[in-house]
C-alpha cells in the first residue's frame, strides 16, 4: 500500500464515522437534558430535607461521587424484617441549634476511601430532598459532619443531569417547594420548618 491509498483509506473510513455519528448511530453519551433545562446552583446552597421541612445548606461537590449527611448517634435495627437506620441530625435554625432523630430504612452499607486512613463502612439511605425549588430523592451516607462547615455535601450522583455548578456563586435557589414561612409564634414551638 502506498501512503497516497492510506491517506485515501483513512479519509473515508473519517467520512462513515462522521456520517454515523451525525446521524445517532454511535453515541458517548445519549442525554436528553439541553444546558437550557437545567439548573444553576452556586457552590453552596440551601436544601429543605422532606418531611421535616428543615432547611439547612449543603456544600455542592462536583469532585465527591455521593452525598453525605451529618449523623450521629447512629443504630441500625430491624423493624417488620427490614433493616433500618436511626440517626441524630443536628442543625441551626435562627441562632439556637436543634436536633432531630430521623429513621429511615437502609439502602446498603458503603466503603468510603479515606485520603489518610482505611476505607470506612457507612450506612447509606434514601431521602426526599428540597433542592432549587424542586422535590428530589438522593442517596446519603451517613457520617458525622459536625466539624465541617456543612452538614450536608451533594456530589455528582444528586446532581447529575439535573443541574450546573457555577463555582464562583452560592446561594442562587431559596430551597421553596411549597412551604410557607410561619408566624414568629410558630417558628418558636419547636416544630420543623
Amino acid at each position: 500500500m502506498t501512503i497516497r491509498s492510506i491517506r485515501s483509506l483513512l479519509h473515508s473510513l473519517f467520512a462513515v464515522l462522521l456520517l454515523l455519528t451525525s446521524f445517532g448511530v454511535i453515541a458517548a453519551e445519549k442525554t436528553t437534558t439541553t444546558p437550557e433545562s437545567l439548573k444553576i446552583l452556586g457552590w453552596v446552597e440551601f436544601i429543605r430535607l422532606e418531611p421535616w421541612g428543615i432547611k439547612t445548606p449543603a456544600r455542592i461537590d462536583t469532585g465527591a461521587n455521593t452525598a453525605s449527611m451529618s449523623a450521629r448517634d447512629i443504630n441500625v435495627f430491624k423493624r417488620n424484617g427490614k433493616t433500618w437506620v436511626r440517626f441524630t441530625f443536628d442543625f441551626k435554625k435562627g441562632t439556637g441549634e436543634r436536633t432531630v432523630e430521623i429513621e429511615r430504612p437502609l439502602v446498603r452499607m458503603v466503603k468510603i476511601k479515606q485520603h489518610d486512613g482505611p476505607p470506612q463502612e457507612r450506612p447509606v439511605i434514601s431521602m426526599e430532598i428540597c433542592l432549587a425549588d424542586e422535590i428530589r430523592e438522593a442517596e446519603f451516607d451517613l457520617i458525622d459532619r459536625r466539624a465541617l462547615n456543612y452538614p450536608v455535601l451533594l456530589g455528582r450522583k444528586a446532581l447529575a443531569g439535573y443541574v450546573v455548578v457555577d463555582p464562583a456563586r452560592a446561594y442562587l435557589t431559596k430551597a421553596v417547594c411549597g412551604h410557607i414561612k410561619k408566624k414568629k409564634k410558630d417558628d418558636e414551638s419547636g416544630q420543623p420548618e
